[in-house]
């Protein structure tokens, strides 16, 4: 990233949280697999085939029933048994152990110790809260408010929203302009999102006319995503959180 690019007038900084703030230990798979096992004593489970059934299953499901289901009349919980049971169909699991195992999976990632919290998190945001106004916006449902809490994030940020609590979704414009009118500020011009997704994160927020960092995993995965996206300012692209404290002023 160039030394001379600069973000100037932001007066409110929002975050997406899942692979930003927080990652899944090990990732979700390994937990599925491990939770299944343990609790019908299934003798193996492929991580593999749970994670090639489990992100076509999540897309559709974002398409059938977007928010976690908050205008098509379903909770969250049974949001994630339509998911759990797509992602286990080759198990042959019975609808009664669907459901009791959607539930185990469901309350096992409301906890924190599930989730690594980023290294750079606290210092990052500590810093900024200093200077800006700062909250988030995250599609994730009712679990997010107490994770944060959890890993001792919750206090930096003056608002949190997420579908279940808004009604609204990334990468609707309308969230970003929400976001904008909790922070008070004037124009979405004056708001940086920092996110990790092309379509929910960084092209939902330059269409809503807020600035925008897209966090990448590593050098290789940041050079791919600039060679197959020819439209993302390489300037947009960053490597680690700390980066963000170098171009906000």
């Amino acid at each position: 990233m160039s030394s001379k690019f600069f973000l100037k007038n932001i007066q409110l900084m929002t975050f997406d949280v899942h692979n930003v703030l927080l990652t899944v230990r090990n990732g979700a798979p390994y937990h599925y697999a491990r939770l299944a096992q343990q609790h019908f004593n299934i003798p193996s489970i492929d991580e593999t085939l749970l994670r090639s059934n489990f992100f076509p299953a999540f897309r559709t499901l974002n398409i059938d029933h977007p928010g976690y289901g908050v205008h098509t009349n379903i909770s969250s919980r049974q949001w994630w048994t339509l998911l759990i049971e797509y992602t286990f169909k080759d198990y042959k699991l019975s609808s009664t152990q669907v459901e009791k195992l959607s539930q185990i999976i469901y309350d096992e990632f409301a906890k924190g110790e599930l989730w690594i919290k980023h290294p750079q998190a606290d210092n990052v945001l500590k810093e900024l809260s200093k200077k800006k106004l700062l909250g988030v916006i995250s599609n994730f449902d009712e679990r997010l408010e107490s994770l944060l809490e959890q890993h001792d994030l919750r206090k930096y940020f003056q608002f949190i929203l997420t579908p279940r609590n808004c009604g609204l979704y990334k990468p609707q414009v309308e969230i970003f302009s929400l976001a904008a009118k909790l922070g008070n500020i004037k124009s979405n011009a004056n708001l940086c999102h920092i996110g990790d997704d092309i379509k929910l994160d960084y092209r939902a927020a330059q269409i809503a006319n807020c600035q925008v960092l897209l966090l990448c995993k590593d050098e290789q995965s940041k050079q791919n995503l600039l060679n197959e996206h020819q439209d993302i300012d390489r300037n947009h692209a960053i490597l680690n959180l700390n980066e963000v404290l170098n171009v906000i002023i």
